[in-house]
């Protein structure tokens, strides 16, 4: 097995810690359905989100992480059109911007920007936002979802959802994605997204802002004349 892959354009579409399991005691566990339905209710006002970002992916042969990403990410809901923006600030400059059916790689280091028009693929956006403002008519239709015990992140009570993809195509993928629940923001603060291989991408969300002034002039992207621009 090659242990270094070249990067996909599945991971530049894609975003995506384990707690400790909360003690008994406390306020009464929810059930899946009420963890769901605060999450509709959270997503039906939600509009826009800024936070920071931290990311690192697990390589189960070697069992070990890499040396992960920190840097900050942008969401933005305007005319049922969603934008979003990941900036990468560590080890390496990086952005990612997709918005209007269309994506955004730009790595100023190397002076290259890959940019891609999503087409059929748009859908495969909605991984950076699983969980935001996702309904759970729609998460049931595509999911298996099994409730986990409620477990503290980083000092944030949280419900992780174990997903299991209902469709061949995305179980291809990802044989399970995990979100931990917000139990006050009733967001994700933490993603999972498990390959077949058993590797998988962790994710986590801090500083939450949820519904900040977001003008859609953040989700443009001017870079210099001398970079090499790569796709269509």
């Amino acid at each position: 097995m090659k242990f270094c892959k070249r990067v996909s354009l599945v991971w530049l579409l894609l975003l995506a810690g384990v707690g400790s399991p909360l003690q008994a005691g406390g306020a009464e566990a929810l059930t899946l359905e009420q963890v769901l339905t605060k999450m509709d209710q959270r997503g039906a006002g939600l509009r826009s989100m800024s936070s920071s970002i931290s990311q690192k992916r697990w390589t189960d042969i070697l069992e070990e992480f890499d040396q992960g990403e920190s840097g900050h990410f942008l969401f933005l809901k305007e005319d049922d059109k969603i934008y979003l923006r990941r900036d990468i600030a560590k080890p390496q400059q990086n952005t990612l911007i997709i918005g209007d059916g269309k994506l955004f790689y730009y790595q100023p280091k190397i002076k290259q920007l890959q940019r891609y028009d999503l087409g059929q693929r748009r859908d495969r956006a909605e991984f950076l936002l699983l969980g935001f403002g996702s309904n759970k008519k729609a998460l049931k239709e595509a999911y298996q979802i099994r409730l986990g015990t409620k477990e503290i992140i980083e000092g944030r009570e949280a419900y992780p959802l174990e997903l299991t993809p209902k469709s061949q195509t995305l179980s291809a993928y990802f044989t399970q994605i995990v979100l931990w629940i917000d139990t006050t923001l009733w967001v994700p603060i933490q993603q999972k997204l498990v390959e077949p291989t058993h590797d998988y991408l962790l994710i986590r969300f801090e500083d939450i802002d949820l519904n900040p002034k977001i003008p859609k002039s953040r989700f443009e992207l001017k870079v210099p004349k001398d970079v090499t621009v790569v796709g269509g």
